[in-house]
């Protein structure tokens, strides 16, 4: 019999991993107001997150005033433009794969929201970290989430079967539901990434 529980070992594993990290970064970098509003952004995004599988609005807008407001006062109007093209761009790298499915519309807005905070360019560098954390995320959800022993099994049928046969269409697998997690850890990993390691462009 699956074990239901299971399920949700990957979600509270990430969820807690990343605000741990928020937390460290929120001690550790405690007078780099940037990195103090982030860290506590995806303190309460994770936990909501991993929760209820939802980024609240509420706190998507209060990340974007905060960036808005950092980048203004500290640069004038060319930070208010680096905080705006961040926005739009955050917005604009997950407007597709959301229209497709692959993403919720609070996980854009908190990509985009990220973005006010950045600029364009850190947060370039940011999605890519947070694409290599999501690949491996969505590996460790679909491991927990769809009875991997018995879809692997099933699958090492199949090729038994058009071995033995000679059809390939036995390979051809069942169409399954799109997988869908909580995705606010692989953005604050990624962010957590960017700061520790830097640019990866």
């Amino acid at each position: 019999m699956e074990n239901k529980g299971s399920h949700n070992i990957p979600r509270y594993l990430t969820g807690g991993g990343a605000m741990a990290c928020a937390l460290y970064f929120l001690i550790d970098q405690r007078a780099d107001p940037s990195v103090v509003v982030a860290s506590l952004y995806f303190l309460l995004a994770c936990a909501v997150d991993t929760r209820q599988s939802r980024i609240p609005n509420l706190l998507n807008l209060s990340l974007i005033i905060a960036g808005i407001t950092i980048h203004t006062v500290t640069a004038g109007g060319s930070g208010l433009f680096d905080s705006l093209a961040g926005l739009l761009l955050g917005i604009g790298l997950l407007l597709l794969p959301y229209l497709m499915g692959g993403f919720g519309a609070g996980d854009v807005k908190a990509l985009g929201a990220l973005g006010a905070l950045l600029g364009p360019k850190p947060l370039l560098h940011v999605f890519v970290y947070m694409a290599f954390f999501g690949g491996g995320m969505a590996l460790l959800h679909y491991i927990f989430n769809a009875n991997f022993t018995q879809k692997t099994r099933e699958w090492l049928t199949c090729v038994k079967a058009s071995a033995l046969t000679r059809d390939p269409r036995l390979l051809k697998p069942e169409k399954t539901e799109a997988l869908r997690f909580p995705y606010a850890a692989a953005i604050a990993f990624g962010y957590y990434s960017y700061l520790t390691w830097g640019g990866i462009l």
